[in-house]
């Protein structure tokens, strides 16, 4: 009861307007919308609704959980230094103990822990978890759980024993955060073992091991009110850290269109969105001298997000199917012409498929692969060949934003740390070989494919992901240059991942790419082709469905190896070679984030000059970056 009133309370006063300029003014305390005492209330961007409002639960099908749910509640097993790219334990006292073949694994369990109800967190709880996973069918990972797992066990009130079903180095990687998050999130034993089936439990003011629990929400699911817990330091945070945030509130809201997003910002009524477009920042860097980004100039944005976005291809379509349609569509491109149409300039290109061109991964892959591109030709299939490597890119794009007046370095490397180290070439008259090679056939300056005329259908997700949708209005635009017919459809988020799932898809603005460690293989073992499932159903692996016998036989490979033998490294890179030669994924750049903070009510957020971590909002870690933010005196 107390809970509900506390929801209705807070509805009410979301209703209301915003903050009192006079009560700022006189100095009487302010509050936000929600009843919470401004000062002490963070207040967070999520990107858009959740058509869940009230569902907690990460194991039940359509759950929201970049509302806050992963980032400020859920108890990750290892976590992630984005900045050393090194794992922690989180729930997890250290890595894993595994025998000489790596198939029996003990998990120490970090003690302290407890659930935000005050029940110790234990063995008890991850075994169970993990179990739960594994034996429940609906579940979309269950099937790969048994695959993996021989039996997962409870040894003692804090230690696991996991019998792998073959030699599986790799546990805390796969099941522990390396970007984003990970599916392995721990649930309160005592509580879940109660419910009949867990994929119908809502789990509407859920018991948790993070930092925050949930306050209130919003109904129409606007917007979700998390508090810190009492017992904080008994959180996973105040075990690993012992640091306290001073965000006594987190308020994760959707703000609206990117009118009212700007607006919202420059008014200090956001302390956080998690993205917008360069032209969108610099209004607000003008209107409010409080609002920064990662840089205070050129480029502005992080091009570090491992992320790449780009165009990916729906392979168990025809003629998609087919790498000379791929590389088709590549050459068929001006990439500079992609890049100023997407942000402006902005952005590393990032166009080898499976490889996002981070700082690190520009080094660690990259670099060592620039002879092999060099030299890598294409077969036309007219008896002419063509290299289709351009290593002018980055003083092209130089040049250009030069002459619109940016001030840019001319050192060669730091160029190419600003821009990347190149991009496919735009060669129409390649181009147009390889499509009529994969088959199609060009008729009055119009494309055939079966005796039909042929429609490339683009999708992308709807008024989110920016650069993702930048990426598709550009490649519609220079295919529809190119001659064919594009339609380009937005989806809602519902449809977008049902059809990402089922393969309802044709070409579509996916980023299916990204990791930060050197250690690749727990990014690429979702392209064992074993995993692929027919069109319509839903699988354990990659949604492109990429059939590629050279690649599945690497990942098995590499599944057996320790992460730090020097063979699988070369792995890694030989899979990047195979995955070029099919054009697997067509990139544009490494996720290019312009990520807006206002320090009026807060500050210390990370930036290039205090890179403490990312500006990374929307990951799992975010409950490390909360700890450091402090108010502003």
């Amino acid at each position: 009861m107390k809970r509900k009133l506390a929801l209705l309370l807070a509805v009410v006063m979301a209703s209301t307007m915003w903050f009192s300029t006079a009560a700022h003014a006189s100095g009487r305390v302010q509050m936000t919308p929600v009843g919470t005492p401004r000062a002490q209330t963070l207040i967070v961007e999520f990107q858009e609704p959740t058509d869940t409002p009230g569902q907690f639960n990460s194991y039940m099908q359509g759950t929201s959980m970049g509302t806050g749910i992963h980032q400020l509640m859920s108890a990750m097993m290892w976590e992630m230094d984005t900045i050393s790219g090194e794992q922690f334990g989180e729930v997890a006292a250290g890595m894993p103990r595994s025998n000489e073949d790596f198939t029996e694994h003990y998990i120490d369990i970090r003690e302290g822990i407890k659930w935000s109800d005050g029940t110790p967190l234990t063995a008890k709880d991850v075994a169970f978890t993990m179990n739960m996973i594994r034996d429940t069918p609906h579940l979309h990972l269950s099937a790969y759980y048994q695959l993996i797992f021989e039996s997962i066990e409870q040894v003692d009130e804090y230690t696991v024993k996991v019998v792998t079903t073959e030699s599986f180095p790799r546990l805390s990687m796969r099941f522990g955060v390396t970007i984003w998050g990970n599916d392995l999130r721990i649930v309160p034993e005592h509580i879940y073992s109660q419910v009949e089936d867990i994929t119908l439990f809502k789990d509407e003011f859920p018991v948790v091991a993070g930092p925050y629990t949930v306050h209130s929400y919003d109904p129409l699911g606007n917007w979700v009110l998390y508090q810190l817990r009492e017992d904080w330091e008994a959180s996973t945070l105040g075990v690993v850290t012992g640091q306290k945030p001073a965000a006594q509130y987190v308020w994760m809201r959707y703000i609206g269109d990117d009118n009212t997003r700007q607006m919202a910002l420059i008014n200090n009524e956001v302390d956080i969105l998690c993205e917008v477009t360069p032209e969108m920042l610099e209004v607000m860097v003008r209107r409010n001298p409080n609002i920064a980004a990662w840089y205070d100039e050129f480029p502005y944005a992080t091009s570090d997000d491992p992320c790449s976005k780009g165009i990916a291809f729906q392979m168990a379509k025809a003629p998609y199917d087919n790498p000379d349609f791929r590389w088709g569509v590549a050459l068929a491109m001006n990439f500079d012409e992609v890049s100023m149409a997407i942000f402006e300039g902005a952005g590393r290109a990032s166009v080898i498929p499976i490889l996002t061109a981070t700082s690190a991964m520009q080094e660690l892959y990259m670099r060592p692969t620039l002879p092999w591109l060099e030299a890598f030709e294409l077969d036309l299939g007219d008896g002419t060949t063509v290299k289709p490597w351009d290593n002018g890119y980055a003083n092209r794009m130089a040049e250009t934003l030069r002459a619109q007046g940016r001030n840019l370095p001319t050192d060669q490397e730091e160029l190419y740390d600003m821009f990347g180290f190149g991009c496919w070439k735009y060669d129409p008259e390649a181009a147009t070989k390889l499509f009529i090679k994969a088959g199609l056939e060009l008729r009055d300056g119009n494309w055939f494919f079966n005796n039909e005329p042929f429609v490339i259908n683009l999708t992308q997700l709807a008024d989110t992901e920016v650069q993702a949708g930048r990426g598709v209005d550009a490649a519609a635009d220079q295919l529809t240059k190119f001659g064919f017919n594009v339609t380009n459809s937005k989806e809602s988020s519902s449809t977008w991942w049902n059809n990402n799932d089922t393969g309802n898809w044709e070409m579509a603005g996916y980023w299916p790419t990204g990791f930060i460690t050197k250690d690749i293989y727990s990014q690429i073992n979702g392209f064992d082709n074993t995993l692929i499932v027919p069109l319509g159903e839903r699988g354990s692996g990659q949604q492109s469905r990429w059939d590629n016998d050279r690649a599945t036989e690497i990942i098995k490979e590499m599944a057996t190896l320790s992460p730090e033998d020097p063979l699988s490294y070369e792995l890694g890179l030989e899979f990047l070679r195979v995955a070029i030669e099919d054009m697997a994924f067509l990139g544009f750049h490494s996720g290019v984030k312009f990520v807006p903070t206002n320090s009026t009510y807060w500050t210390n957020f990370p930036s290039a000059a205090n890179p403490y971590n990312g500006p990374w909002w929307w990951w799992s870690c975010f409950k490390y970056i909360v700890a450091e933010i402090v108010p502003v005196e």
